[in-house]
């Protein structure tokens, strides 16, 4: 609404709601834009009370019209022929539209022509919001407005007659505003406005039947339902006016968050659906990406807003994804930080093609120049790169280019590679071929099937391991190998009875599938567990590594391959590690010096000195301050691991006995705000839920240097699958597979990006 123009003693109200110029001459296009801020009201004044529901002004300079600006724009941009066509609201009989057309004074002739035939083409119009409505008059905001009726212009305006003084009495009657009054074949009859019945309109008859008929007329009643129909309400404006263009938004925000099929507009169920709300919505699936792409836009532009404003550093993780195909390579970058309310989020950067996925330049590049675009390159804290694809060479390129002098971030981050489980698997290809076959064997085959049964019936009758559970899962490759460990002895007897099944491991092959699957169980808590703290990885890595330790004994050659590369693993992130666990308060500098003994045994003490100067870097480069700080007795210096038995214990475990026995000593002197932290007794570790974040959220005061380094580095992620497994689904959903790189990419962030709805409380 552009401007709003009001005559309070006629009480009628003129807007603008939507222009469109359809002629190439620039002056028509400049009138047009000059109205929007000016309305003429004479035109429209004429139009609404005229008889025939239009009014044609063949001149405007010749008219009655004393609007000396209006006219003089007309005359400078050729415009002198009008005609203001009416229209109704269907739904809102309050709303009356008045059309105007316009055209230079050489076409006055043709236009006399055209007028009549505009009109009788928008009365014949599809009748979806606004229609030539069926009212001899109708009064609207205290003015009494002529409507033209249905029938030909020249034969209505033959019609239309006054009524006669007792004409006007027999009208009286509020029945008759349901009905036309008229003559035929000598008659007075009535008809109905709402459906063809055509009733005795004398004076005689009275108004009885009338009242009847409309009591039940079949047209009247569908009016009715359909003047009941609630619009939705522009809450901005607070008005009750259908807002179409927001009403696409909505629903191209809702089929993105639900990841509906992009057709889903054209498909009849939701169209009946839509019309049964808001029989004026119409959308066309053809402009769903066109809404995507704005969507994205407008959504970007906030992020990169926010992230301006935001206090804390982000961990950038970087995946490699496939699409079902092989043929299409995502590089996908997601940013992980805790907000200044302390809570923990994850948002997607981009999702970018990648030509070829050894080319270990162009993904450096990738992440270079996004780093760059976001305006984040000194705001970060770590980089961790899913190397499923990639040997361990390609990632230490991947991290000269972006630690470079060229690169956009430096040289002082972390960076750290993912993919420990994976490696295992890729050792055991050929078993795990082995054991999937076999399963697709007893499964997918009726023979298989059935001699499968035979077996477990044997296994049973020899007194074997009893069976009742014959399902299968085949998801992943650590449910392939679990399930057929569990079968183990029900395949070696379908060995022997089916001379079909050629597929069951060797003995050597099973062993090692036994070996494979007890290092395995070391990463139960962290595959894809997303709810598990990093503070606490730091501890479950050392775990993993002493029961690497064990397996490392056996003849498996696997085993050493696996414990050759969590050695590769550990060396990039264990310092990162280290400090988010020294975060904890239930963990602090004692879970490094438990940990460290463990991985490094005799060269512990060594490694816990180098740690302790990394961790004092770190604080005194978040403080600010490190040139005006002096090093003052620390109690990281007077710990003598030989005071501490591990035994068979689990890290966590020996750490809870080291805290019951505690007896820490509260110095009183002026210290460092991280001395200070970590002299500060050990919060127990009871099994209970610890809110590490709401902990720091309160403590933010009292140790905010130490509460910045916690907003920082406990956002570190400990695992990219889970951060991946929707932004995979979406890539592979049939419903996208025509999409473009740039479309998949504002797809997939938008869906990111939207914030879920709240629901409104009662």
């Amino acid at each position: 609404m552009n401007e709003t123009k009001s005559d309070p003693n006629k009480k009628f109200t003129f807007s603008i709601q939507s222009n469109s110029c359809y002629s190439k001459d620039l002056n028509s296009y400049k009138f047009m834009r000059s109205c929007e801020y000016k309305i003429e009201q004479t035109i429209i004044e004429k139009a609404l009370e005229s008889k025939d529901g239009y009014h044609f002004e063949p001149s405007l300079t010749k008219s009655d019209i004393d609007d000396y600006m209006y006219l003089q724009r007309a005359k400078n941009c050729d415009v002198d022929v009008v005609v203001a066509i009416c229209l109704q609201n269907r739904y809102t009989s309050n709303d009356v539209y008045v059309v105007e057309f316009y055209w230079p004074a050489t076409e006055s002739e043709i236009s006399k022509s055209f007028t009549p035939r505009i009109f009788n083409d928008l009365k014949h119009m599809e009748k979806k919001f606004v229609t030539v409505k069926d009212v001899d008059a109708v009064e609207i905001n205290g003015v009494n407005v002529q409507i033209f009726p249905n029938g030909d212009p020249e034969i209505v305006r033959a019609n239309k007659e006054e009524p006669s003084k007792a004409t006007q009495r027999e009208l009286r009657s509020k029945v008759w505003g349901h009905f036309d009054s008229f003559e035929e074949d000598e008659k007075q009859v009535a008809k109905c406005k709402h459906c063809p019945k055509v009733l005795t309109g004398s004076s005689k008859s009275g108004t009885t039947h009338l009242n009847n008929h409309s009591k039940v007329c079949p047209g009247k009643k569908k009016q009715n339902q359909e003047s009941q129909l609630i619009l939705p309400v522009d809450t901005n404006e607070g008005s009750l006016r259908f807002d179409k263009k927001r009403s696409h938004m909505d629903l191209a925000k809702m089929m993105i968050k639900l990841q509906c099929p992009l057709d889903m507009a054209e498909q009849e169920t939701f169209k009946n659906f839509v019309k049964g709300l808001q029989p004026m919505f119409e959308f066309q699936s053809k402009d769903i990406l066109s809404y995507i792409h704005r969507i994205y836009d407008e959504e970007k532009e906030k992020l990169q807003l926010y992230f301006d404003k935001l206090a804390s550093k982000f961990n950038l993780t970087v995946s490699l994804l496939k699409n079902n195909s092989g043929k299409t390579i995502y590089c996908c970058l997601i940013s992980h930080f805790i907000d200044d309310g302390w809570e923990l989020k994850r948002k997607i950067l981009a999702l970018k093609i990648l030509e070829h996925i050894n080319d270990t330049k162009a993904l450096g590049e990738i992440i270079r120049r996004l780093v760059l675009e976001w305006n984040i390159s000194n705001k970060v804290c770590s980089i961790t790169v899913d190397n499923s694809f990639l040997n361990d060479s390609m990632v230490d390129q991947i991290k000269e280019i972006c630690l470079s002098d060229q690169g956009s971030v430096s040289s002082d981050h972390w960076f750290i590679s993912f993919t420990l489980l994976e490696d295992g698997f890729r050792e055991m290809d050929g078993i795990l071929f082995k054991l999937r076959k076999s399963i697709e064997y007893v499964t997918e085959t009726r023979h298989g099937k059935l001699k499968f049964q035979e077996a477990v019936d044997q296994v049973k009758l020899q007194g074997g391991k009893l069976w009742d559970d014959l399902s299968f899962r085949l998801e992943s490759d650590f449910d392939i190998l679990d399930s057929a460990l569990r079968s183990r002895e029900i395949f070696c007897k379908l060995e022997q009875i089916d001379d079909n099944f050629k597929l069951n491991p060797t003995m050597e092959e099973w062993e090692n599938a036994v070996a494979l699957q007890s290092c395995l169980k070391c990463f139960d808590d962290i595959k894809g567990t997303q709810c598990l703290p990093v503070s606490l990885y730091l501890p479950k890595l050392c775990d993993t590594y002493k029961k690497f330790l064990q397996l490392e004994k056996s003849s498996h050659s696997f085993v050493k391959l696996m414990k050759r590369k969590f050695d590769r693993y550990w060396s990039l992130c264990n310092l990162a590690l280290a400090v988010a666990s020294v975060l904890d308060p239930r963990l602090k500098f004692k879970i490094v010096e438990l940990s460290y003994r463990v991985i490094y045994g005799h060269d512990s003490k060594m490694r816990l000195n180098m740690f302790h100067k990394v961790l004092r870097d770190v604080y005194y480069e978040y403080a600010s301050e490190a040139k005006n700080l002096t090093s003052s007795a620390s109690v990281l210096d007077d710990f003598n691991c030989s005071t501490i038995g591990l035994g068979n214990d689990s890290i966590l475990d020996s750490l809870s006995k080291f805290a019951s026995a505690s007896n820490f000593n509260e110095e009183a002197s002026w210290k460092l705000e991280l001395e200070l932290y970590l002299d500060e007794p050990l919060l127990p570790m009871d099994g209970a839920f610890f809110d590490i974040l709401g902990w720091w959220c309160d403590k933010s005061q009292r140790f905010p240097i130490l509460a910045k380094m916690a907003q920082d580095f406990l956002a570190i992620p400990v695992s990219i699958s889970t951060s991946c497994s929707n932004i995979s689904a979406m890539i592979n959903n049939p419903a996208y597979s025509t999409l473009n790189p740039e479309s998949m990419e504002a797809l997939v962030c938008s869906e990111n990006w939207l914030e879920t709805p709240k629901e409104s409380k009662p």
